[in-house]
C-alpha cells in the first residue's frame, strides 16, 4: 500500500484495483479476512470458513447458515465494489477495499466448493445399510 492516505485515489490506480478484483485467478494465495463487519454485524469469517471446510461436506444443519452467510458476502462485495468504483476515497481507502474484496472472494470460493449432500442419495445408502444389517441377521439365524 502506498502511503498518499489523504490523497483522493488517481482514475489509474482505482482502475488498476477494479481490474485486480475482477480478474479470475485473484483469490489464489490471498488469505480469508479473520473478521468482518457487515451491516454492523462482526463475523469471525476465517473461522466459520475453516470449521466448515473441516467438515467437508455442509452438514444439513449448517446449510442454511453457509448459504445465508454465502449471500451475505456477495451482497457486501457488491456493496464495497460500487464504493470502490464510484465514491471519493483516498488511495489507503481504496486499497483497504480491493484487498477486502479478494478476501471475501476467497471465502465465498472457498464456501461455493464445499460439497452439500444429496438427501436423496443419502436416504438410499441409509436404505442399502439397513437391508444389509437385515440380511446379515437373517444369516446369523440360518
Amino acid at each position: 500500500m502506498s502511503d498518499d492516505s489523504g490523497t483522493v485515489v488517481p482514475e489509474e490506480r482505482r482502475e488498476e484495483l477494479l481490474e485486480r478484483i475482477s480478474k479470475r485467478g485473484s483469490t489464489i494465495g490471498e488469505r480469508i479476512p479473520e473478521k468482518i463487519t457487515i451491516d454492523d454485524h462482526e463475523i469471525a469469517l476465517r473461522s466459520f470458513v475453516w470449521e466448515t471446510k473441516k467438515q467437508g461436506v455442509v452438514p444439513p444443519e449448517q446449510r442454511d447458515d453457509v448459504q445465508r452467510v454465502r449471500a451475505t458476502l456477495k451482497r457486501e462485495r457488491d456493496r464495497l465494489k460500487k464504493r470502490l468504483k464510484n465514491d471519493p476515497l483516498s488511495t489507503a481507502e481504496a486499497e483497504s477495499i480491493a484487498e477486502t474484496i479478494v478476501g471475501i472472494d476467497r471465502a465465498i470460493s472457498a464456501l461455493k466448493s464445499l460439497r452439500e449432500p444429496d438427501l436423496r442419495e443419502h436416504a438410499h445408502e441409509e436404505y442399502i445399510a439397513s437391508n444389509k444389517r437385515w440380511m446379515n441377521f437373517i444369516n446369523q439365524l440360518r
